[in-house]
């Protein structure tokens, strides 16, 4: 099975050097940039032209990792500038955790097999992005012949295939935000919250990282309910108030922000078991 990757970030490079290593056949790299093209190419020891026809001719699979916003013209860029023979009957996947299948649309009316595939992982780099393939979860929508080949490829990763609705998509990548992304975000305004406090700025971003490790280390132990820790977990209602009392002085966001979560906190630590009903109310007032 010859793969072709199309867009040679850091999601594409990861692939791209991922599926090598794990025994794949990649026949070609195509990038808008020619320095991430060379970059791939280099890493895959492959001599290959940065054409977006050449790469979907010599593969049979091709591997789309392209801003969501790009892949439909793209879709289109490669009906207009790839012959139909070159298209039909091959699979086409996306890696994108936002976008349908239905993005490929012009490909599968063409006679392609459509599909997308999401790496629930972030990728910071393109030289070592590929070692965070392996062992996770990847959510997949798409047809059937689509999902097989994704199978291979996850198999190949020591990974799991969770199957996602068309309908469930947006549902599915707004998860995946809000513990990615919204926990780099809490992890900044922690750090702008010790910073208040005369802690020098280097040392505000570092101080909380082992607890953050630590913290998902429980949760892959115990699951989420079971990590649950401190004032809240405990019912320690007059710490959460003088909680409250600090945050005056404060970004007003950071009071909803510390409220919001609070909330939903109690209910997290209901279900744990290790709060009263009497505290939750007080807190529930405190919070509200």
């Amino acid at each position: 099975m010859n793969i072709g990757i199309i867009g040679a970030g850091r999601v594409g490079c990861a692939f791209g050097i991922g599926l090598k290593n794990s025994g794949f056949s990649v026949a070609g790299v195509y990038s808008r940039s020619d320095e991430s093209q060379r970059f791939l190419s280099s890493k895959l020891e492959l001599n290959c032209i940065n054409g977006l026809r050449e790469t979907v001719k010599n593969s049979e699979v091709i591997l789309i990792s392209v801003p969501d916003n790009s892949i439909k013209d793209l879709a289109v860029e490669i009906i207009q500038k790839t012959e139909a023979e070159h298209v039909d009957s091959k699979t086409f996947i996306h890696l994108s955790g936002a976008l349908t299948s239905e993005v490929l649309e012009p490909l599968q009316k063409a006679g392609a097999f459509v599909g997308s595939l999401h790496p629930v992982q972030t990728f910071a780099d393109r030289e070592n992005g590929w070692e965070k393939l392996y062992n996770i979860y990847y959510g997949f929508e798409g047809c059937d012949k689509a999902r097989d080949i994704a199978l291979r490829i996850i198999k190949a990763f020591e990974g799991k295939i969770i199957h996602i609705d068309k309908k469930d998509k947006p549902l599915y990548h707004m998860a995946a935000c809000i513990i990615s992304n919204y926990t780099v975000t809490l992890s900044h305004v922690a750090g702008k919250i010790l910073e208040n406090i005369g802690i020098d700025g280097e040392d505000a971003a570092k101080v909380f990282l082992p607890l953050i490790q630590n913290t998902v280390d429980n949760i892959g132990k115990f699951g989420s309910a079971g990590a649950l820790t401190g004032p809240i977990s405990r019912g320690d209602y007059k710490v959460v108030e003088e909680h409250i009392k600090a945050l005056i002085g404060l970004e007003p966001q950071i009071s909803d922000i510390y409220k919001i979560l609070g909330q939903k906190t109690i209910d997290l630590a209901l279900i744990k078991g290790t709060l009263l009903d009497d505290s939750a109310d007080k807190l529930r007032s405190l919070l509200s």
